[in-house]
C-alpha cells in the first residue's frame, strides 16, 4: 500500500511554496477525536438528577450524572398509623425509621397518638428528610389528636448529597500528552481574525493575544477536490474536504496556521521567528484539536530548520498516526523518551523533496489531542542521536517556522478542528 508524506513544491499565487511535509515516503500523523474522558480533570459536580456526583464520570464539569440530591425521595415523615396512643408507627422520629410512640394503649389520656417525629427520622442525611410534626400530632385527650404540621416532611441533605471536589475543567485533557513542567499553559486567549474559505491556496492573516499568525488552507497536492473550511484566530474548521491521494502517497494538502518562514515567500506572523539556536533559551508551542473522523489524515507539528537565508530540514512532532499512512523515512526508532518531554514516541527518519526529516510519532492507535513542548528539547534529542545514526542529522542553526495542521490523504473528511495554537519564544 502507498504511505507518503507531505511537500511537493507548488504555487502560491505566483509564489514558489512547499508544502507542509513531503511528497515522499510519507507523512505526519496523531489525532484522537472525541476524547474518552471529556475535558476535565475531574468535572465538578453541579447539580444531578440523583446521587451523589463526586468528580463526573465522564471528566466533563457541568451537571454529573450523580448531582445533588434537594428534597428527599420519601420525606414523609410524622402520621402515626392511627393516632390512638399506644406505640405509635409513627413515633417521635429522632433518626430513626419509626421513632418510639406515645403511651396509652386507647389514646384515652396522655397523648393518644404519641408525639410523632417523621416515619424516616429527621432530616440529617436521612433518604425521607426530616419530618416536621407528625400528621397525628400531639393528642391532648382525643382519640387520634391534633394535627401537627406537614405529613411528609422535608429532606435534610439528600439521598445523593451535593457534589465532591471535581475541578470542571482545570488540567490537562484526558487524551492530553502531558502536563508538560514549565509550559505556558493555553489559557483563555483572545482570538482576532475570521472567515471562511473553499479555495487551493486561500489566506489570512490572524492573531492570538495578541501576536500575529498565518492561517492557510494549503490544498497542495493534486488530488485535492473541494474544501470547506473556516478560522477564527489561530484555530480552524475543516468543515468538508475531499480528493484522493496520488499513488506515490501523496497528500492532498495540509491546511495549516504557522509563525515564521514557512511554504510562502514571506514570512508569517510576527512570533519573534526565525530565531537563531544560539538565541533561544525556550522556544514553547501548544495545540489542542478535535475530530470524530476516524479517516486518513494526521495532526502534525511542521517545524522548519535552517539558516537564517536557507530551509534545510524537516522536524515533525505527530500526534495522530493515521490507519495506511506512516511519516516519510525509512529507518525507526521504537519506544523513544525525550528529555523534558512527557510521552513515548516512535523516531521515524530519512529524506523529503531531498532535505532531511526526522519524525517524532505518537503510535497508531495512541492519538493525543492536546500538547505543549519546548521545540528546543526535541532538536536537542535529535542532535544527541545524531552522534550515532547519521540519518538523525537536521542540518541547520535557526528554527525558521513552526506550523501545526492536518495532512489529508484520500477522503472524504467531515469536522476536523484545530482548537488553539500557540508560539511563544523566550530569548536567552
Amino acid at each position: 500500500m502507498s504511505r507518503v508524506s507531505l511537500v511537493l513544491p507548488f504555487l502560491f499565487v505566483g509564489a514558489l511554496v512547499f508544502g507542509a511535509c513531503a511528497s515522499n515516503g510519507v507523512t505526519p500523523g496523531g489525532s484522537a477525536g472525541n476524547n474518552a474522558g471529556g475535558t476535565s480533570g475531574g468535572g465538578s459536580g453541579g447539580s444531578s438528577t440523583g446521587g451523589s456526583s463526586g468528580g463526573s464520570s465522564a471528566g466533563s464539569g457541568g451537571s454529573s450524572v450523580g448531582g445533588i440530591g434537594g428534597t428527599s425521595t420519601d420525606g414523609s415523615g410524622g402520621n402515626s398509623l392511627a393516632g390512638s396512643g399506644g406505640n405509635s408507627v409513627g413515633g417521635s422520629g429522632g433518626n430513626n425509621a419509626g421513632g418510639t410512640g406515645g403511651s396509652n394503649t386507647a389514646g384515652s389520656g396522655g397523648n393518644s397518638a404519641g408525639r410523632g417525629g417523621g416515619v424516616a427520622g429527621s432530616g440529617g442525611n436521612s433518604v425521607g428528610g426530616s419530618g416536621g410534626n407528625n400528621a397525628g400530632g400531639t393528642g391532648g385527650s382525643n382519640t387520634a389528636g391534633s394535627g401537627g404540621n406537614s405529613a411528609g416532611g422535608r429532606g435534610g441533605s439528600s439521598t445523593g448529597g451535593t457534589g465532591g471536589s471535581g475541578s470542571g475543567g482545570s488540567g490537562p485533557s484526558a487524551c492530553a500528552v502531558g502536563p508538560t513542567t514549565g509550559a505556558p499553559g493555553f489559557g483563555a486567549p483572545a482570538q482576532e481574525g475570521a472567515g471562511t474559505s473553499a479555495v487551493k491556496y486561500g489566506s489570512a492573516n490572524v492573531t492570538r493575544d495578541g501576536t500575529g499568525y498565518r492561517f492557510i488552507t494549503n490544498w497542495w497536492g493534486t488530488g485535492w477536490l473541494t474544501a470547506n473550511v473556516s478560522y477564527s484566530g489561530t484555530g480552524f474548521t475543516v468543515a468538508s474536504a475531499t480528493g484522493t491521494s496520488m499513488p506515490d502517497g501523496t497528500p492532498i494538502g495540509y491546511p495549516t496556521t504557522y509563525c515564521g518562514r514557512y511554504s510562502e515567500t514571506a514570512a508569517g506572523g510576527n512570533c519573534g521567528l526565525p530565531a537563531a539556536f544560539s538565541t533561544i533559551d525556550k522556544l514553547w508551542t501548544g495545540w489542542k484539536w478535535r475530530s470524530a473522523d476516524t479517516g486518513q489524515y494526521n495532526a502534525a507539528w511542521d517545524i522548519w530548520l535552517g539558516t537564517a537565508t536557507q530551509f534545510q530540514s524537516y522536524l515533525m512532532v505527530w500526534l495522530r498516526d493515521p490507519p495506511l499512512r506512516v511519516p516519510a523515512g525509512n529507518g525507526t526508532i521504537n519506544n523513544v523518551t525525550v528529555a523534558g518531554v512527557p510521552g513515548t514516541w516512535i523516531i521515524k527518519y530519512g529524506t523529503v523533496n531531498s532535505r532531511p526529516i526526522v519524525n517524532y510519532v505518537r503510535a497508531e492507535g495512541q492519538d493525543a489531542c492536546e500538547f505543549e513542548f519546548n521545540v528546543m528539547d526535541f532538536v536537542a534529542d535529535a542532535q544527541a542521536r545524531a552522534a550515532t545514526t547519521s540519518g538523525l542529522t537536521l542540518p541547520g542553526d535557526t528554527v525558521r517556522a513552526v506550523a501545526v495542521g492536518f495532512e489529508f490523504w484520500t477522503g472524504p473528511f467531515t469536522n476536523v478542528v484545530s482548537e488553539d495554537f500557540y508560539v511563544k519564544l523566550t530569548p536567552k
